[in-house]
């Protein structure tokens, strides 16, 4: 089954006037981006969730957490990856250690990284890259469960795809456009194709690049593949699952170069159902391949039961990623309202005086998760040794050590 999506927003966000909370057009809810980014005044905790835990993670010699570290829930556990090679399981609860799960390596159960892969709280299910475009699945029982390899592969170059799970057994791909296909959003089932809807048909016909074309290529830790080609436009391409997400039993797509936010559903296909209002930093899919000084680059979407949290960075060719230039907009599901503070500062701790969070991911129960590095933790109680007022759990945090494993903070 193929559908053809087209769809504008344009007539949606002229709707939209400079400091007004997210409006009702239609069944499609705009938010306004643009009016809060020009009033940043910081985000506190007290403001995104009701309730925020501290968990230690037991370090041990089997379960030490390494550099670029990324946390997860996964119903009753905590998944922390790692330095691209390391996936440890570690109790929700307790943060006690459980086991690591799988490996990196060329035999028939290795994975070639711990990087773009999935969660699946239907299953119990990890997913990782493999080789060759596959995918290994392992349980949380730490056993082996088998191969996956999408129905459909990539095309053009760089050979690019992005797969997240969609259900229970069921996996959602993303297909970038290329000079010969527009862009494609497949659902499968095992190893059958349950429908492909093809989106904006009149982009066909993108940029042709080739090994030969690229001046520079470079990876960004927000998960993007840049490449500047030698006539001097840049290519960006997702290499982040993120652009999936599930909240509430409804799977959501978010698209570079684009402001609306997408359901997606085996029998309605992809269907618009929010836009972000961003004015003067939208950042039009006609001008991609040059540099916006003011576009808005969202990067990642966490939505949960009372917010949704957009990370976004702006003038994102020129930064680089730059920390200076990453923000974290908290957009509130109730009123409407959306509030913007720079990522540099994080979400500020109101309600303790503790150290400041930025959520790196989130359950589709809605439960957000970030870490904090143990040497910022021991730091913060040396300078704040004679606090009496604490609750109990971040009293607990004194014994943490510079060399211990991260405290992972959870929030709903």
């Amino acid at each position: 089954m193929k559908k053809e999506i087209v769809y504008m927003a344009s007539a949606a966000l002229a709707l939209v006037s400079c400091g007004e909370p997210a409006q009702q057009t239609g069944e499609l809810t705009v938010i306004p981006m643009e009016a809060a980014f020009a009033e940043q005044a910081g985000l506190n905790l007290s403001e995104c969730f009701k309730k925020v835990r501290y968990v230690p993670l037991e370090t041990t010699d089997s379960s030490l957490v390494g550099k670029y570290t990324s946390v997860q829930v996964l119903n009753q556990y905590i998944v922390v990856t790692s330095e691209d090679k390391y996936c440890h399981l570690f109790d929700k609860q307790t943060g006690r250690f459980i086991r690591s799960i799988g490996h990196v390596g060329n035999d028939p159960q290795g994975y070639s990284t711990v990087s773009g892969g999935w969660c699946n709280p239907h299953t119990d299910e990890l997913a990782f890259p493999g080789w060759n475009h596959s995918w290994v699945m392992y349980g949380t029982d730490g056993k082996y469960r088998r191969h996956w390899k999408a129905p459909i592969a990539a095309t053009g170059f760089p050979a690019i795809a992005l797969y997240n799970y969609a259900g229970a057994d069921e996996v959602v791909g993303y297909y970038p456009a290329s000079d010969s296909l527009p862009l494609r959003i497949a659902l499968f089932k095992g190893d059958e194709t349950v429908r492909v809807d093809t989106l904006f048909k009149e982009r066909l016909g993108e940029l042709p690049l080739t090994p030969t074309d690229i001046a520079s290529i470079s990876v960004m830790k927000a998960g993007a593949l840049i490449i500047t080609d030698k006539s001097g436009k840049t290519h960006v391409y997702s290499m982040s699952n993120d652009c999936f997400w599930r909240h509430d039993g409804n799977l959501y797509l978010k698209m570079v170069f684009n402001d609306t936010i997408y359901s997606v559903s085996p029998t309605d296909g992809v269907q618009p159902v929010r836009v972000l209002s961003l004015g003067k930093h939208a950042w039009p899919y006609e001008e991609r391949y040059e540099e916006h000084k003011e576009g808005i680059y969202p990067e990642s979407i966490l939505e949960g039961n009372d917010v949704m949290l957009i990370n976004f960075a702006v003038g994102f060719y020129g930064t680089m990623g730059d920390m200076k230039n990453s923000y974290i907009a908290c957009y509130r599901k109730s009123d409407g309202s959306v509030k913007i503070t720079s990522a540099e500062k994080q979400i500020v701790d109101d309600l303790n005086g503790f150290l400041p969070v930025r959520p790196q991911s989130v359950s589709e129960s809605g439960e957000f998760a970030a870490y904090l590095p143990a040497y910022e933790v021991a730091e913060w109680f040396a300078d704040n040794a004679d606090r009496k007022d604490l609750p109990a759990d971040i009293e607990a945090l004194r014994k943490v050590g510079e060399e211990d494993n991260p405290v992972v903070v959870l929030m709903e």
